[in-house]
């Protein structure tokens, strides 16, 4: 009996030292299993704040876009409105281009009138029938007081004074 006792002790002390290691070893388990736990639910939350904030992101640049859109539609209207203008604008340019050249060749004949006008020979005869034949020529009263009256030859009519268009005469 004394063996059996002997044995029994042993085997429950070893029964208690095995099972104090086996509670060290569900306890050191336990705690594995808790800190798996923990970090799965850490890394889910992670996760989940990753997804939400992807997806805030992703609104943001939605709305983003939506605005842009607007942004260049308007934009696009206004290049739109000012290439129209400036086609209206080139087209009146043109006009008015070639109305100043239209202008500026009518001054520039008379001038040439005007000069013309404004020669002494302009009035004398060329007919040889009209020269008399001391060199003096014979005229009507009505020559005489064109070439010696005429309104030509005042001061706002000299061929030194070229006629200048005013800037309203070019504005139809």
């Amino acid at each position: 009996m004394a063996s059996y006792l002997s044995k029994s002790m042993n085997g429950s002390m070893s029964q208690n030292s095995g099972s104090s290691g086996g509670n060290s070893e569900e306890l050191h388990t336990a705690v594995m299993d808790q800190r798996k736990r923990k970090r799965m639910i850490s890394n889910r939350d992670s996760a989940r704040r990753s997804r939400m904030k992807k997806q805030k992101r992703l609104n943001d640049l939605n709305v983003e876009l939506a605005h842009l859109g607007v942004e260049n539609g308007r934009l696009a209207a206004a290049v739109g409105a000012t290439a129209q203008r400036y086609l209206a604008l080139e087209a009146e340019n043109s006009i008015l281009r070639a109305q100043v050249a239209e202008l500026t060749f009518r001054l520039e004949s008379l001038n040439e009138i005007i000069n013309c006008i404004s020669s002494p020979s302009f009035f004398l005869p060329e007919d040889d029938a009209l020269i008399g034949s001391d060199g003096s020529f014979t005229m009507n009263n009505y020559e005489y007081d064109i070439i010696n009256n005429n309104r030509w030859n005042e001061s706002i009519f000299q061929a030194t004074q070229p006629l200048v268009a005013p800037a309203d005469i070019l504005m139809y």
